[in-house]
């Protein structure tokens, strides 16, 4: 079963401190991690959020999907991967 919208996605530091500003891209918790993967797909057309968690300081729940947010300090971007789905947390979808 595949993600139900595109997973790509990036924004630079610079993006992150315009449109997100309580969030540090050099320092990211597991809530900014969430908060920005959000961020992203909810730009992206289609998008619905059926259910979300926090994982950890590199990745989250999206949709019964694992993404990692990549966090590039050289090139000051990040950038979203998917991992993996689970098919416990998608039935569990509301």
């Amino acid at each position: 079963m595949p993600f139900d919208v595109a997973t790509t996605g990036s924004m630079s530091y610079l993006d992150v401190r315009d449109q997100l500003p309580s969030i540090d891209p050099e320092n990211l918790s597991p809530q900014d991690v969430l908060t920005i993967l959000l961020h992203l797909f909810h730009q992206q057309p289609g998008f619905v959020d059926r259910g979300h968690e926090v994982n950890n300081k590199e990745t989250a729940w999206v949709n019964g999907f694992l993404f990692r947010l990549h966090n590039d300090a050289a090139t000051e971007r990040l950038s979203i991967e998917e991992i993996g789905s689970s098919v416990d947390k998608i039935s569990a979808l509301r």
